[in-house]
């Protein structure tokens, strides 16, 4: 199961991180705890018509405790405040539940079946409308305490950045998401800066339309994706400092914009990393798309339930 803001998307494993086609279910996202573990019940089913699985993996946005299966808050969901989402969701579907970070479960799909494959030591980064992203250490998945290690969309870059959407000044998430380029994007047509974006529905102005726009030439938005990608560049190469890892993967909608993004975010690495690890590290386009977090819901439903 991938639970998301807008869609509920549920699949049986076939193998380790095959499985028959999904099953997608609108998300009541503003209906509460109750109406969402009934749809998710609803998607379970559909998925299964033909009885009770042996277990359900749920991806999950927001700060959790895998262990327990209780989620403490989730952003995208109204009403999710200390959820023991594991336990009620096994009473509606009648098996075990586990529960686990929707883009840690990405990354896990990266490193089991995407490009990063095989190794170790793996950094993943989702960057998207926000960013987030999974840490494998030594063969294994990093949860945390609250399940929210890999939380890098809320690194500091430095109190004179924007803040992101949860107010922290001088987030990662203010400057480099695809909801802080819309936003610059706009700020900028407000100041009344020479863009070809000033002459579109602010309603349209979002990191997609910014993106086409600096590929045509726009200054102004070349300027916010090389603002964007050196941005992110920092923060793995900060991470390379610390963890050392053999690759970096990078997800999520933004990598569309291919070398854009990628032309300044290696630049950035360049600036704060140290070369000895940085010459170790492959820095690397994710693999698997948008089904990178049903991959992983998959991989992690087979990893906890066993592929009898």
């Amino acid at each position: 199961m991938d639970i998301g803001g807008t869609n509920i998307r549920a699949a049986v494993a076939t193998g380790v991180t095959s499985f028959v086609d999904h099953v997608s279910l609108r998300t009541p996202a503003a209906d509460g705890p109750d109406a969402v573990l009934d749809a998710v019940s609803d998607a379970v089913w559909a998925a299964c018509p033909g009885g009770t699985p042996d277990g359900v993996a749920v991806g999950i946005p927001g700060p959790l405790d895998p262990d327990t299966g209780v989620v403490f808050a989730a952003p995208q969901l109204k009403g999710w405040t200390d959820v023991d989402a594991a336990t009620r969701l096994a009473k509606l579907v009648g098996c075990h539940v586990v529960v686990h970070n929707d883009a840690s479960l990405a990354g896990y799909a990266e490193w089991v079946a995407g490009a990063g494959k095989g190794a170790r030591h793996m950094i993943f980064i989702t960057a998207s409308t926000g960013i987030g992203g999974g840490l494998v250490v030594n063969g294994e998945l990093i949860s945390g305490r609250a399940g929210t290690a890999g939380e890098i969309g809320h690194m500091p870059l430095g109190t004179d950045y924007p803040a992101c959407a949860q107010g922290h000044a001088g987030c990662l998430e203010g400057t480099a998401s695809g909801a802080a380029i819309a936003r610059r994007a706009k700020e900028a047509i407000a100041r009344g800066e020479k863009t070809v974006l000033a002459a579109l529905d602010l309603a349209l102005v979002d990191a997609a339309a910014v993106m086409r726009a600096a590929q045509a030439g726009d200054s102004v938005s070349c300027r916010l994706w090389h603002d964007a990608g050196r941005a992110l560049g920092r923060a793995v190469g900060g991470l390379i400092n610390l963890l050392s890892p053999e690759i970096v993967v990078i997800g999520g909608g933004l990598i569309n914009a291919g070398e854009l993004l990628f032309d300044p975010l290696r630049a950035g690495v360049g600036e704060i990393a140290f070369e000895v690890p940085t010459k170790q590290c492959r820095i690397v386009q994710a693999g698997l798309g948008t089904d990178a977090g049903l991959v992983g819901a998959v991989a992690w439903a087979v990893h906890s339930f066993g592929e009898g």
